[in-house]
């Protein structure tokens, strides 16, 4: 998005703003998929977000940073879905996964073991290699330092790889 652009939304032209959303729905919507692990949840979080991003589109210093502004929106409205959501127990699924997943005896598969990582260990993986973020870009989107998002991502891969490993011996 340029500054002419972004001159054309501040004075209300719809038209722009939906644009810039267009450009950035499918990888912002893969990191609320990561978060919320649901594809309608992922989808009211992105839809709030956009919803968000309009009303506080005068907060947005650099326009240039509109992806990375606008995916931390999303970020912080996954969190808040999910911190809703910690508060109602559904005792069903929380069963029915524990138990499948205590009773599951092939724990290689890639996408269990990942999914055994915290939500934000996950979601840090998913951003790098699934999505194609930088480390830097993952640093700026979720406000950390370079370092500590390379740490937990390296350390992670070592972690899983240890998985891998040791349940190929057995």
């Amino acid at each position: 998005m340029d500054k002419m652009d972004w001159k054309k939304i501040l004075k209300g032209n719809t038209d722009i703003f939906a644009q810039a959303i267009e450009e950035v729905k499918k990888d912002t919507y893969k990191v609320a998929y990561c978060y919320m692990h649901n594809e309608n949840d992922a989808m009211d979080c992105v839809c709030n977000a956009v919803e968000k991003a309009f009303i506080h589109l005068r907060k947005l210093k650099e326009p240039s940073f509109f992806k990375t502004w606008f995916t931390r929106i999303v970020i912080n409205e996954c969190k808040a879905m999910l911190r809703k959501k910690k508060k109602v127990l559904d005792i069903s699924d929380s069963l029915y996964t524990e138990n499948y997943m205590a009773d599951r005896l092939d724990i290689t598969d890639l996408k269990w073991l990942i999914s055994q990582l915290s939500k934000e260990d996950r979601t840090l993986i998913y951003m790098k290699f699934y999505l194609g973020y930088t480390l830097d870009e993952i640093a700026q989107i979720l406000e950390k330092p370079q370092g500590t998002i390379k740490t937990r991502i390296y350390g992670n891969l070592k972690k899983l790889k240890n998985e891998l490993r040791i349940e190929e011996v057995k």
